[in-house]
C-alpha cells in the first residue's frame, strides 16, 4: 500500500522549519531554510513564491514523494496579518497543487500545539505580540501584529522601550523617581543623563539583542515592588489581555476557550506579576477566570499537528498527538 504523507511548515522572520510525517505520524525528515516571510524577502510575496514552491518541490523531491501522496499540509507563515496578505499566500499555494493546505499566521501553531482540541486562543509575548484564535467553527481570528495602530503594546522591544523611557523621564520629563535609573544606568556603564542619550541614540535602537536584559531589569524592579516598573508590568498585562479578550468575543466560542501563553518573553521571563495581573485583566473584561498555561512544545509541532488534522478531518487522537509531540528529531529542532 503507498505511503501517504503530512507536511507541517513554521515560517518565522528568520527561519522556516518544513517537516514531514506519515500521515500515522511517524518522522520521515526536515529542512530549515531562511525566512519566507515577504516582510523579510526584499522580492517580497513573488519571492515568497518561487522559494516556497522550491523548498517543497526539494523536499518531496529527496523522498521521491509524489504530491498526490501528500494528504494535507499546514503552514504557519510570519507576516501573513490580512486578509490581503492571506489571499497573496493562498494564490502561491494553490501553485503546488497539494491535495489540502491550511495556512495562517504562525501564531495559530501554539492553538494547535497547545490545545489537544485544536480550538483556543494563543497569547504570544516575544520579540513583538499578537493574539490568535481558532473557534469550534475553525474559523480563526488574528488580534493586533501590525505595529502600534492595532494595540501591539508588549514583546520585549515594546517593554524594553518603557523601561528606557521611565529613565529618561525621570530625567527629563518629571516621571517619578524609580530603581530602574540605577539598574539602566549601570547596565550601560554610564554615570549621567546626558550620556543616556547617547545610549538610546546609539545602542538602544541598533541593537536588539539588549531588549531582553533590559526587560529582566524591569521584572526584577517590578519583583521588588518598585512602583514606576510595576505600573509598566501592569499595563504590558492589561494590553495583552485585552488582545485575548477581544480575540474570545469576536471569535464567538461555544465553550470557554483554552488560552495558550507562547513566545520568549511569557516562556522564559521570572515576574509573577505579569501572569497574575494579565488573568485578572482577562476577567475584568470577559468575566471569565481562566487558567493560561505556557507552550511546552516547539511550535513547529503545532504544524503537523494541524496537517493531520486536515487528513483525517478531525484533531489528533492522544495516541496521535504523544507520537508526535514526543518524537525525539522534532524536540532537537
Amino acid at each position: 500500500m503507498e505511503t501517504k504523507y503530512i507536511i507541517g511548515a513554521d515560517g518565522g522572520g528568520t527561519k522556516t522549519d518544513y517537516l514531514i510525517f506519515t500521515a500515522k505520524g511517524e518522522w520521515v525528515d526536515s529542512i530549515r531554510v531562511g525566512s519566507r516571510s515577504h516582510e523579510v524577502l526584499k522580492g517580497g510575496f513573488a519571492e515568497v513564491e518561487e522559494k516556497v514552491i522550491a523548498d517543497l518541490e526539494n523536499l518531496l523531491k529527496k523522498h521521491s514523494i509524489s504530491k498526490s501522496q501528500v494528504l494535507a499540509a499546514a503552514f504557519g507563515m510570519s507576516g501573513i496579518d490580512t486578509p490581503a496578505q492571506l489571499d497573496e499566500m493562498k494564490t502561491i499555494l494553490n501553485k503546488t497543487c497539494l491535495n489540502k493546505y491550511a495556512v495562517a499566521n504562525d501564531s495559530i501553531l501554539g492553538i494547535k500545539a497547545g490545545c489537544p482540541s485544536g480550538i483556543g486562543i494563543c497569547s504570544i509575548n516575544g520579540t513583538g505580540t499578537v493574539a490568535s484564535g481558532i473557534n469550534e467553527n475553525g474559523e480563526i481570528l488574528q488580534i493586533g501584529g501590525l505595529g502600534m495602530a492595532t494595540g501591539d503594546s508588549a514583546g520585549g522591544h515594546y517593554i524594553a522601550a518603557l523601561t528606557v523611557r521611565a529613565v529618561y523621564d525621570y530625567f527629563y520629563r518629571y516621571g517619578a523617581k524609580t530603581a530602574l535609573t540605577d539598574k539602566i544606568m549601570d547596565y550601560f556603564g554610564i554615570q549621567g543623563p546626558g550620556e543616556l542619550l547617547n545610549v538610546i541614540s546609539e545602542r538602544f535602537y541598533a541593537h536588539g539583542e539588549l531588549d531582553k536584559t533590559i526587560a529582566n531589569c524591569l521584572f526584577e524592579a517590578a519583583n521588588a515592588k518598585d512602583d514606576v516598573a510595576v505600573g509598566i508590568v501592569r499595563e504590558v498585562a492589561d494590553q495583552l489581555a485585552k488582545s485575548v479578550s477581544g480575540c474570545m468575543q469576536n471569535l464567538y466560542f461555544k465553550d470557554t476557550p483554552e488560552i495558550v501563553l507562547a513566545g520568549s518573553v511569557w516562556i522564559k521571563s521570572e515576574c509573577p506579576l505579569l501572569l497574575s495581573h494579565f488573568k485578572a485583566c482577562i476577567y475584568q473584561y470577559t468575566g471569565k477566570n481562566l487558567s493560561p498555561f505556557p507552550l511546552k512544545v516547539i511550535p513547529a509541532a503545532g504544524a503537523i499537528l494541524w496537517a493531520l488534522e486536515l487528513a483525517q478531518n478531525h484533531p489528533a487522537t492522544p495516541e496521535q498527538r504523544t507520537l508526535i509531540i514526543n518524537n525525539e528529531m522534532l524536540k532537537n529542532l
